[in-house]
């Protein structure tokens, strides 16, 4: 950018004219709002840029040293040269410089580095005191030293109070004006020189100019131009690694195991949303674990798509969904893998879970436990800062686990202005969680949690990273005397099925144990099973001989199943006549089925309202009864359809989108062609009125001849109007084909709609 008067430019649109297309793609691609929708010219661009909206999240994704620059930028007086930056943040020249050229990219300051200028918002979201400095507000009386050094000892005290601020003070309202013969307190003697001015009656204010002086031309009295170091202990990186292993493959069980007994004993999905705390503490007690983990548990779960709600008669429960049997199939690094991946990207703050929701719209809500599996666990802050705390780890020292608190402080200085405490929460949280899904070891990121700081970390990276550390599955389990069963490792899916089906889990890790009951022998008989399968399985997959305890737990088991019977059956039907049910057995009627129990008595799977009407319609007169034998009258009704439960979510419009190399592509070819109407456009002095059709027409078809680039205003069939630029190729049937400047192909205009023509070459 040229430093001459003649050409330097006046607003930041004449400057981002300057800019070739790199530079307009590398703002687009960093601040992609600005995209959306397209500008119709580099004017609308810059005005977009420098709306509050969109400077704020550009400034909310700024690290510290970044937003001091923009405090120094905020807080000196105009023009701020970079030698001037550089003094005002205590920091080298050679260090402010590329930050400054990552601002001037940015669009939030524009100008040259003798007079570098934020951009209004700037001014405007940092707010009237930044840096802790006071406004422009008066003019001081004389040299400001011997100022200040008349003021007095306890004058200069009260200035030394005022001078990094909070910038104003309170006063006792003063009866009389105050000169400086008359001055009397250190504050009145101040006001007297125009060292500090009133703000109110009751308030003194110290001016930017003296604030600035008293700092020695500094704004900010320290500034941290890199992260902050990452402390820590020091740990073996295989130890590590293979202690995260062992944690990711334990929650994989721990997910399976929840998800097993939320299938067979599904909890109701509470009224708000979310599972109620007293079936979180049941299933936490049946799969062996803590509250808080079996919360975080079901959370990645349902990230991954492994739970929902379904509804069974009138009301909803949780329950596993068909993913689940698809991740049953998969390997356990590739389970582990996706689970991890959900995590990653989703956008629930598990941490949330037992708090109070402090964002609630009524009193009663914010006093309401956040349950989990509520919908209200999401925050867009969430999957930001977990990114930010992988890399925090990852940017340890080799074998150092990083401390939490060096890591919530890494993450402040890369987003100082979001979230503040509650993104400090979301780091520790994040750790926590971590740890859990087996990401860190002792503290420390594992290797195979590397892929997550790919540019776009997938599943099968994770699983291929994983995968060396997962012992590989065994399909034999070592039987014990003592009616356990030990598997050596991570059994094969089909194997741990039927060996959980007679027996219950005992211990869970990388060798887990099974142990042999007469109630889990009974379950398997109840799943189907008779005594010969099972010996005949235990002495295929046993390494060892089945113990005779066992053989005499199964054949005495055996001896008792089964004696006592029972079943199930929807409706019944009872007559006297037993020639009445003979016949109805043997009518075949559609879609019912009938089973004899009795001579007098049958029974039907199907619901009772579809027996009495499909009975009905052959002819029959059935009546209905209730259980204890009353006679029932039915009246009509309507089957209703299962209802779709309705769920509240946040609203997540604020959130950026990355834009395509083709997208950036695009937004550019369309702003280069606006600025090229707007620079061509006809210079009539005033609006430019539209003509009349004939001498439109003529005008184009004269282009159309010549061959000359002509102006037009268009209006489509929307209503909205638009200028191009367009070269005539024919007007005929009402029609104009043309060439526009951004196309090589020719487009077809409705003559009415074309309201002016004019020749631009």
């Amino acid at each position: 950018m040229s430093t001459s008067d003649r050409n330097r430019p006046r607003t930041l649109a004449e400057a981002l004219r300057t800019w070739d297309d790199a530079a307009l793609g590398l703002l687009l691609q960093r601040r992609p709002d600005l995209a959306m929708p397209i500008p119709a010219d580099t004017g609308q661009l810059a005005a977009r840029a420098t709306t509050n909206a969109s400077a704020a999240r550009a400034i909310n994704r700024l690290d510290e040293f970044g937003v001091d620059l923009l405090e120094g930028l905020s807080a000196l007086p105009e023009p701020v040269d970079l030698a001037a930056l550089a003094t005002g943040v205590a920091q080298p020249v050679e260090v402010v410089q590329p930050r400054v050229d990552e601002l001037l990219k940015l669009a939030l300051v524009w100008g040259s580095e003798d007079d570098l200028r934020p951009i209004r918002a700037v001014h405007e979201l940092l707010g009237p005191t930044p840096a802790g400095l006071g406004p422009v507000t008066t003019r001081h009386f004389g040299d400001l030293d011997q100022l200040i050094e008349d003021a007095g000892q306890d004058a200069r005290e009260v200035l030394a109070k005022l001078t990094w601020g909070p910038p104003t003070g309170s006063v006792e309202k003063a009866e009389r004006p105050v000169t400086i013969a008359s001055a009397r307190t250190p504050v009145e003697r101040l006001l007297a020189r125009g060292l500090v001015v009133p703000k109110d009656a009751n308030t003194v204010v110290l001016p930017r100019q003296i604030g600035l002086h008293l700092r020695g031309g500094r704004v900010l009295a320290s500034t941290r131009p890199t992260p902050p170091p990452l402390d820590g202990k020091t740990v073996s990186a295989s130890i590590a690694d293979r202690a995260a292993a062992g944690a990711a493959l334990d929650l994989v069980r721990q997910v399976d195991r929840a998800l097993e007994q939320l299938g067979t004993e599904p909890p109701p999905v509470l009224r708000t949303g979310g599972i109620g705390v007293r079936d979180l503490r049941s299933l936490a007690g049946k799969i062996g674990a803590e509250e808080q983990t079996t919360a975080a548990v079901l959370e990645f779960a349902y990230a991954a798509g492994l739970i929902a709600a379904a509804e069974i008669g009138t009301s909803e429960f949780w329950l596993p969904t068909s993913a689940y049997d698809d991740w049953l199939d998969l390997d356990l690094a590739h389970r582990w893998a996706q689970l991890v991946s959900a995590w990653f990207s989703g956008m629930r703050a598990i941490g949330l879970i037992g708090r109070r929701d402090s964002g609630g719209a009524t009193a009663a809500a914010r006093e309401r436990l956040i349950n989990a599996l509520a919908p209200d666990l999401e925050r867009l802050l969430a999957p930001e800062v977990r990114v930010l705390t992988v890399q925090a780890l990852s940017k340890a020292d080799a074998g150092t686990a990083p401390a939490p608190e060096s890591i919530v402080t890494w993450v402040a200085w890369h987003r100082p202005r979001r979230g503040g405490q509650f993104r400090d929460d979301l780091v520790e949280w994040t750790i926590t969680e971590a740890a859990l899904l087996g990401l860190t070891g002792l503290g420390a990121l594992a290797l195979h949690a590397r892929p997550l700081l790919d540019a776009e970390p997938t599943v099968d990276d994770l699983a291929e990273a994983i995968s060396p550390l997962v012992p590989d599955p065994v399909s034999e389990v070592l039987l014990q005397a003592d009616l356990t069963a030990v598997a050596p490792g991570p059994l094969v899916r089909v194997v741990q099925d039927e060996l959980s089906a007679m027996a219950d889990v005992e211990s869970h890790g990388g060798a887990a144990v099974y142990r042999f009951s007469e109630a889990s022998v009974r379950r398997a008989f109840d799943l189907g099973r008779t005594a010969d399968q099972l010996h005949k399985w235990l002495a295929e997959h046993s390494r060892t001989p089945v113990p005779q305890p066992l053989t005499y737990l199964i054949d005495d088991v055996a001896r008792r199943h089964g004696v006592l019977r029972l079943g199930t059956a929807s409706t019944y039907l009872r007559c006297d006549d037993e020639a009445v049910l003979t016949q109805l057995l043997s009518s075949n009627l559609p879609g019912l089925r009938f089973r004899r129990l009795a001579p007098t008595v049958v029974v039907s799977p199907s619901p009772p309202d579809m027996v009495l009407s499909r009975l009905r319609e052959a002819g029959l007169a059935p009546l209905a009864e209730t259980f204890d034998g009353v006679a029932h009258v039915t009246s009509g009704g309507t089957r209703r359809g299962d209802t779709p439960r309705r769920r509240s979510s946040r609203d997540f419009a604020d959130s950026a989108v990355d834009l395509t190399d083709e997208q950036v592509k695009a937004v550019i070819e369309k702003v280069r062609a606006g600025d090229r109407i707007a620079a061509e456009r006809p210079a009539d002095e005033g609006l430019i009125e539209p003509t009349a059709p004939a001498e439109t027409i003529a005008v184009l078809t004269n282009a159309a001849e010549s061959h000359t680039r002509t102006w037009i205003s268009y209006v489509d069939h929307n209503g909205t109007a638009s200028e191009r630029i367009v070269e005539p190729v024919r007007v005929a049937d009402g029609w104009l084909t043309a060439y526009e400047d951004t196309t090589d192909h020719p487009r077809t205009y409705a003559l009415h709609r074309i309201s002016t023509a004019r020749a631009v070459d």
